[in-house]
């Protein structure tokens, strides 16, 4: 029980500033230049994604190690948060099946975050672009599962079910944007469309897991009074 609220109630909130701090470093740090516009100064909240943070040059080198250590950190705790949360599903039925695969999914996505940042995309494209695709698909499936799992689930109140839920339409519809909406090579408002879309649902992932947090804290207790 100490290992469980160790791996899905601390570190994740921890981690969780981490990521936000050493990325937020490597913005600093950032060479320069966009997509459109590979002269422009510093980086750009609007016209940058967060993968130019891990350009390989020698000029960008600082920016692209604290980028690989932020995503180093992601893909971990997601990969230990999956192993552990499964344990909250001892019972053995269809709903704990359909956990196992989530929290397989959602290690899968961990994998993907973590080799996003060591695929840079100026150098390894296509790898690079396999991972970051296929981390937001693993979620969608995990979210998707989990929902089920959850509302299934009366250790749960019905609250964290339904951010789950939410969690889940936002990711579909950004894994529609990635399969959608025009290249952001074509113009200046299709690159800041899809960056912000990037942004925003980064920042989903970011308040998703400090609202799991809780949730786990809860049903954590719950279970070490029985």
């Amino acid at each position: 029980m100490k290992n469980q609220k160790l791996f899905l109630v601390t570190i994740p909130r921890y981690s969780t500033f981490v990521v936000i701090l050493f990325l937020g470093l490597s913005m600093i740090f950032y060479e320069g230049g966009t997509m459109n516009d590979p002269t422009s100064a510093g980086y750009s909240f609007t016209h940058n994604f967060f993968s130019d943070l891990g350009k390989f040059t020698p000029e960008n080198m600082i920016s692209l190690i604290l980028f690989a250590t932020a995503l180093t950190v992601c893909g971990v705790t997601f990969n230990a948060y999956f192993f552990y949360f499964i344990k909250l599903f001892p019972t053995k039925n269809i709903y704990q099946k359909m956990a196992i695969i989530a929290c397989i999914a959602g290690m899968f996505g961990g994998f993907c975050f973590l080799s996003v940042g060591f695929t840079p995309s100026n150098t390894v494209l296509g790898p690079h672009i396999f991972f970051a695709n296929w981390a937001f698909r693993s979620f969608l499936i995990t979210s998707v599962l989990l929902s089920i799992v959850l509302f299934k689930d009366k250790r749960f109140n019905t609250f964290y079910a339904g951010g789950y839920v939410l969690f889940a339409l936002l990711i579909f519809i950004y894994v529609l944007i990635l399969e959608l909406a025009p290249s952001p090579r074509i113009s200046d408002f299709s690159l800041m469309f899809n960056v912000v879309s990037q942004k925003t649902i980064v920042l989903v992932f970011i308040c998703s897991i400090l609202f799991q947090s809780f949730g786990n804290l809860k049903i954590i207790n719950y279970s070490s009074i029985q």
